[in-house]
C-alpha cells in the first residue's frame, strides 16, 4: 500500500542561478591553497619503558683455575700440597660423620652415592643435592653430612678465578661398601 503526496504539499526547487566561470586576461588565477591531511589517529604511545635489570646472578663456574679446598689445609705451602691435604681431611670427615643407613645395611645396598653443592665466595656451602643416589637412604645420608659442613661452621678456601675467589660447584662421591 503506497501513500500518494498530495501536489500541494510537494516543494518545487529553484534552478540555479547562472555563474560565469569563464577565463579571460582580467581573471586572476589563485592557487589553490595546500590540501591539509589531518590525521585523525592519535600520536603513537611513548615506547614502553626498558625492563628493569635483571638481578645478577652470579656465576657458578665447574672448573676454575684454583679448585675450592676444604679447611685445615692453609698453613702449607704449595696450591698441591694444600689440595692433597685438603682432600685427606675432607674424607676423614665425610667417613668420620657417616652413619651406614640401617636399611642400606640390611638389605646389601652398596654403591657410590654423588652430592653436587655450590662452595661459595666466603666458602660456605649451598645448594646440595643428590645428584646420584644408590638408593636405601644411601644419597640422604650422603646429603646430611654435607649440610653437617655448614652446621659445624667449615668455611671451604673458595676456588678462585683470574684472582678473585668465585662460586664453584663441587661434585662429591661417597661410597657406600659393606665390610
Amino acid at each position: 500500500m503506497i501513500e500518494e503526496v498530495p501536489e500541494e504539499e510537494l516543494i518545487e526547487e529553484d534552478p540555479p542561478e547562472f555563474e560565469d566561470t569563464s577565463i579571460d586576461e582580467n581573471t586572476v588565477m589563485e592557487e589553490a591553497p595546500p590540501e591539509v591531511k589531518e590525521d585523525k589517529a592519535p600520536p603513537p604511545p611513548p615506547p614502553p619503558p626498558p625492563p628493569p635489570p635483571a638481578p645478577e646472578v652470579e656465576e657458578i663456574f665447574k672448573v676454575v683455575e684454583q679448585m675450592p679446598l676444604f679447611p685445615g689445609c692453609d698453613d702449607l705451602g704449595s696450591y698441591a700440597e694444600k689440595k692433597a691435604c685438603a682432600d685427606k681431611k675432607m674424607l676423614e670427615f665425610i667417613y668420620g660423620n657417616i652413619k651406614y643407613p640401617a636399611i642400606a645395611r640390611e638389605n646389601g645396598v652398596e654403591g657410590m652415592a654423588v652430592v653436587s653443592f655450590v662452595v661459595e665466595k666466603d666458602g660456605t656451602v649451598t645448594d646440595a643435592s643428590v645428584v646420584r643416589n644408590p638408593g636405601a637412604k644411601t644419597g640422604e645420608e650422603a646429603l646430611r653430612v654435607v649440610n653437617l659442613m655448614n652446621e659445624k661452621g667449615l668455611k671451604w678456601s673458595p676456588g678462585k678465578q683470574g684472582g678473585r675467589n668465585v662460586r664453584v660447584q663441587f661434585n662429591l662421591p661417597v661410597k657406600f661398601k659393606l665390610e
